[in-house]
């Protein structure tokens, strides 16, 4: 009993630390002078971002250095990054700058912390206009014309699928939904998983494919797809979409994709398990990457549109500014140099994330060198409908929503009916 009540007494002590133990009191300097900014990110370990993020650490802290320190906390995971914002919004302990999606950058909003940014936009119109860009500005504008968030990478998704695969099952990209299921069919005959499905986290993969499955059902179905918090799911496209991905569930993915995290879906794909994956281009260099795949693989991968020519679209929000008044100048130099184009060229070349601002060009290096990356950028003329991401679209209680109710979907437990009244009901409960 007493080891547990010291080893108790430890972890009291431990989870009382600050979040960025050793690091400077708000508002204080260096013992250089240099104000000091605290940091927590996730691209660490095998993290797709890892290597841009390097890149751009090593440049920043060469060009601010005497001026400006990070203080970096490094967490394994998106979903423990946002877990630990979400404490810390609650308690107004934010770092100088936050990823503001999942909910991120409304409970910083509500809490006061997150920086009205018109005004320091309006001081670099170059950076507003031509750096973020129109379309990604327009998206992070909310109603009153108020910006919290900048987000300079596009989302751009459609699937990625193994043309050795498709070869064997004698079949090509779907050009419709029957097709996708007739597809589904002839893989899983030859003894290949059809679909990385995951229904952990944010079901990512999952997701998109039902945003997708709703979004091609007539202008309803796009708009519905592409409206904020819509007022209910209980809509005969909703309906339709949640019926097509429980026949998905049920039929044409791997053995652990009920309460698979991401990492588990991109591993089924990346080892050749299954066919199929919905992502975007930032996966794109996994499949060269030896620690995750066989070599040769990268040449067995295509991508494309959904059927019907559709893609999931979308400017998640961006990075929120957080600072104290006594460092909002240097959190916001911060912010525009995650943001810059050096950034953006950075993601573009090592993870292949399509940049907003509108002189950065998929020049004829690049897309000799990253045809896959090229063919994202083409899709957007060739695009008949799209829809948004859930991530973005709605409550982060209805993101967790299915998450926790497509098990059941899969089971036969509710009916596809039942999940969308589900879904209201977590939409009012967040409302």
């Amino acid at each position: 009993m007493k080891k547990i009540t010291v080893i108790f007494c430890i972890l009291l002590c431990l989870l009382s630390l600050p979040l960025f133990a050793g690091g400077k009191k708000d508002g204080a300097q260096s013992s250089s002078g240099a104000v000091v900014l605290n940091y927590a990110h996730y691209a660490v370990g095998t993290h797709l971002g890892r290597p841009a993020w390097e890149a751009f650490y090593k440049r920043f802290t060469e060009r601010y250095k005497g001026q400006i320190e990070l203080k970096i906390e490094e967490l394994p995971s998106d979903t423990l990054y946002m877990e630990k914002m979400k404490v810390l919004a609650a308690s107004r302990e934010l770092p100088d700058v936050v990823d503001g999606k999942n909910g991120i950058r409304d409970a910083a909003i509500a809490n006061g912390q997150a920086v009205e940014l018109s005004a320091l936009l309006a001081q670099d119109p170059d950076f507003r206009d031509k750096v973020v860009g129109p379309a990604s500005m327009a998206a992070n504008t909310l109603s009153g014309g108020k910006v919290y968030s900048i987000k300079t990478d596009s989302q751009v998704i459609g699937y990625y699928y193994n043309t050795e695969m498709f070869r064997k099952a004698g079949i090509s990209p779907a050009k419709t939904w029957d097709e996708w299921f007739s597809n589904c069919e002839k893989l899983k005959a030859i003894g290949v998983y059809p679909l990385a499905l995951m229904t952990g986290e944010n079901s990512w993969t999952t997701d998109l494919i039902l945003s997708a499955m709703v979004a091609s059902r007539g202008k309803t179905g796009e708009t519905f797809m592409n409206s904020k918090h819509p007022n209910t799911y209980q809509t005969p496209e909703m309906i339709a979409g949640l019926t097509d991905i429980q026949r998905c569930l049920q039929n044409y993915t791997t053995p652990d994709a009920l309460g698979a995290l991401y990492a588990n879906a991109a591993n089924n794909f990346l080892t050749e398990q299954a066919a199929i994956i919905a992502n975007g281009p930032w996966m794109i260099a996994d499949f060269s990457n030896p620690e995750k795949t066989n070599p040769g693989f990268d040449g067995k991968v295509d991508w494309t549109l959904y059927p019907g020519d559709g893609l999931v679209t979308s400017y998640a929000e961006g990075n929120v500014l957080c600072s104290p008044p006594e460092r909002v100048q240097a959190g916001w130099t911060f912010l525009k140099e995650l943001s810059n184009r050096e950034t953006q060229m950075d993601y573009l070349l090592l993870t292949g994330q399509l940049p907003t601002a509108v002189d950065l060009e998929i020049t004829a290096e690049i897309r000799q060198k990253m045809p896959l990356v090229a063919k994202h950028a083409d899709a957007v003329g060739r695009m008949k409908y799209h829809g948004d991401t859930f991530d973005v679209v709605a409550y982060n209680a209805v993101v967790d929503a299915f998450g926790r109710y497509y098990p059941e979907l899969a089971s036969g437990r509710i009916t596809p009916v039942q999940m969308a009244q589900r879904l209201d009901e977590a939409a009012a409960g967040a409302r």
